[in-house]
């Protein structure tokens, strides 16, 4: 009996040895915890992310050098300790500029009229949309919706705003393509 007792012991003090565990908090300069920073121990795959205060724990050793990473600051190396606290430093590297484009053509000409007006040159034209039939082409434009009503071509229908097509005016080099009768396209 206590040979097994024994040998119970020896075995299980040696994974309670094994399965250390350090925890520590990573902190920003302020001393405000960084939810998200990645904690991994150097030149392996493991690691942790810390939780909604800054708090991470690792089953490393202490001792153990880990690599501390977090968006927007720089990357550091530390050595594992008991209850520790990682300070980051904001990274040097700032967004100079951010470019959104909300449409597949540059249609935007310079306003020398009140009235809003969008150009689409030939070339976008070749080079962009192709083939497509001319209400499919004004899709692309800001501000115009056009959908098919049918599968052949003139089967389509475009609202300007808002506006359907019998309140809008469509013009190719200057001439209305708007229907005489009703104004639609």
């Amino acid at each position: 009996m206590r040979k097994t007792l024994l040998l119970l012991m020896v075995l299980f003090s040696g994974t309670v040895l094994m399965a250390q565990s350090t925890s520590g908090k990573v902190v920003d300069s302020t001393g405000e915890g960084l939810p998200g920073a990645t904690v991994t121990i150097k030149g392996t795959q493991q690691g942790t992310v810390t939780d909604v205060d800054g708090s991470f724990t690792l089953n490393a050793e202490e001792g153990t050098i880990v690599v501390v990473s977090f968006i927007g600051f720089e990357s550091l190396e530390a050595t594992l300790s008991s209850d520790m606290k990682i300070t980051m430093t904001p990274g040097t590297s700032i967004l100079g500029e951010v470019v959104i484009t909300t449409s597949v053509i540059d249609v935007a000409k310079t306003r020398e009229t009140p009235v809003a007006v969008s150009s689409i040159s030939p070339a976008d034209i070749t080079l962009k949309v192709g083939n497509m039939e001319f209400p499919e082409i004004m899709n692309r434009t800001p501000g115009v919706y056009a959908t098919k009503q049918g599968g052949g071509y003139g089967d389509s229908r475009i609202s300007l705003r808002g506006f359907d097509q019998s309140n809008t005016s469509f013009l190719i080099n200057g001439q209305p393509v708007n229907d005489m009768e009703n104004g639609w396209v």
